[in-house]
């Protein structure tokens, strides 16, 4: 059972590729190769019932095949990428168009058979072009069957008598530009689709981004990084490594807040927190926690490298004066910082930093304390 799967995978790996859009593109040209075999099986069919000649018909059958062969191994190789469209839509059509146009030219009494096949052709490029490529493909499409008509009208008239074949052709102009409507149409169509699934990205990608952020600093807010303290917690008890938390509260940040009003309390948070950003690692993991307290996690890192790293983030903020009004304001933090240890659970760590922060706090604020 296995075998045939996995030749049926080899062969569809081969024939179309591994990448995506190139078995999108392959196997769109697949299905016109496809339509185009069957439509030359019922010209050859006619052809015999009805004894025409079948030398030229085979030789178009050969040179139609040929084109859109070529069309596949541009596209198979890679050389159709240095295009702005690499499916080669208007090329496969304008191919097919000539190969519909001359089988009628050659298919005599059943010649009314290119029609649909020429509808086939239009339609296949309908959610693929804009609507001035729709409108040229259309009119290419008009003068190739023109030329075949007045062509064939003026070497055999006896099969193709002139009268018949104006009004062959009338009916195509009325029906080939409606679907060139039709497929701009389409287009408008596809093209709106694109850019309201575009707007629905970039609002979801908004929303995701604030579910998991704080709008005030841009830190990851309370709720996320809880889901990370959990993650981090199962990937320690997996691999054997620890990690670091520590539990950071902004020093009299109630006295800023009572004196020069909330938004001065809020650029001390955003400082802290901008500050914080350049001085920690980029696998160390800072979050707004409530407040003025703010969460610290640092993987797989043990307590001398964490112990440096908070004392190095505590003498920059220290050194911040953001000014507000006519005075400077002092910013510090206390902070209690902890190692998780095996076998207890997230919450018993952020209890124990908890428990420090308390002691740095006692001690007189703007210090680290670890335990």
């Amino acid at each position: 059972m296995r075998r045939p799967a996995f030749v049926r995978q080899y062969l569809g790996d081969l024939l179309l590729g591994t990448d995506r859009a190139m078995r999108l593109r392959l196997a769109q040209t697949g299905l016109a190769l496809l339509l185009m075999l069957m439509g030359m099986a019922v010209v050859l069919w006619a052809a015999w019932v009805l004894d025409r000649p079948r030398g030229p018909l085979y030789v178009w059958t050969l040179s139609s095949l040929f084109a859109i062969v070529m069309v596949y191994m541009a596209i198979r190789c890679g050389w159709s990428r240095r295009f702005k469209d690499p499916s080669l839509t208007l090329p496969q059509m304008a191919i097919a168009i000539v190969c519909s146009a001359t089988g009628y030219a050659l298919m005599g009494p059943v010649r009314a058979i290119a029609f649909p096949n020429l509808l086939i052709i239009l339609m296949f490029g309908m959610f693929g072009l804009g609507t001035i490529s729709a409108l040229g493909i259309s009119i290419y499409a008009l003068l190739a069957f023109g030329l075949s008509m007045a062509l064939m009208a003026s070497i055999s008239p006896d099969v193709y008598p002139p009268t018949v074949e104006l009004a062959h052709f009338m009916m195509l102009v009325i029906v080939v530009p409606a679907v060139s409507v039709l497929a701009g149409r389409l287009s408008r169509i596809r093209r709106r689709l694109g850019e309201q699934k575009q707007e629905l990205t970039v609002a979801l990608e908004q929303i995701q981004l604030m579910a998991a952020h704080d709008d005030l600093t841009g830190l990851l807010n309370r709720r996320h990084m809880v889901v990370l303290l959990e993650q981090e917690t199962q990937r320690s008890l997996r691999s054997g490594q620890g990690f670091c938390l520590a539990l950071i509260d902004m020093d009299h940040f109630k006295r800023v807040n009572d004196r020069y009003g909330h938004a001065a309390g809020d650029e001390v948070l955003r400082a802290f927190a901008d500050t914080a950003q350049v001085v920690l690692r980029r696998s160390d993991v800072l979050a707004r926690w409530g407040g003025e307290e703010f969460v610290l996690m640092q993987s797989a890192t043990g307590m001398s490298l964490a112990g440096a790293t908070m004392e190095r983030l505590r003498e920059q903020v220290a050194k911040l004066a953001p000014v507000f009004g006519e005075d400077v304001l002092q910013i510090s933090f206390s902070a209690g910082l902890t190692e998780h240890r095996s076998g207890e659970c997230v919450n018993q760590t952020l209890e124990r930093a908890d428990r420090l922060l308390y002691d740095a706090k006692a001690q007189g604020r703007n210090r680290v304390v670890t335990g």
